[in-house]
């Protein structure tokens, strides 16, 4: 039996992104790493995060963002999903959490963006 590549979580990111942003580089990489085996997938902490972000930039996170560490600088990060830790400390530092399909259309070339996994 063959298995789907997208799982129904990651099915609707990739139904969300329009074909113009699909079409860029940046989001294309991001739709391969979604399909890549949940079991491969590790989650990113907010101390990673914080380790390689810079003051106001977009973080792309194609898995779960976890609350182990602290972040001083004000990101906006997109994740597939949030741990409450995570949440909780990211708008604590003064930064914003929004989904995959959010970031897309407000950077639809992934311009001053990083991906980390």
């Amino acid at each position: 039996m063959k298995k789907e590549k997208f799982s129904p979580k990651n099915l609707k990111i990739s139904a969300a992104l329009s074909p113009e942003v699909r079409k860029t580089l940046f989001w294309r990489r991001v739709l391969e790493l979604l399909q890549v085996a949940s079991r491969k997938r590790v989650g990113v902490n907010v101390s990673r995060i914080a380790q390689y972000a810079k003051d106001g930039q977009l973080v792309i996170v194609p898995d779960k963002v976890l609350g182990t560490g602290a972040i001083k600088v004000k990101v906006t990060v997109a994740a597939v999903s949030f741990s409450q830790s995570a949440k909780k400390i990211i708008e604590a530092a003064g930064g914003k959490t929004i989904t995959i399909a959010e970031a897309a259309k407000k950077n639809a070339t992934g311009k001053d963006a990083v991906i980390l996994k």
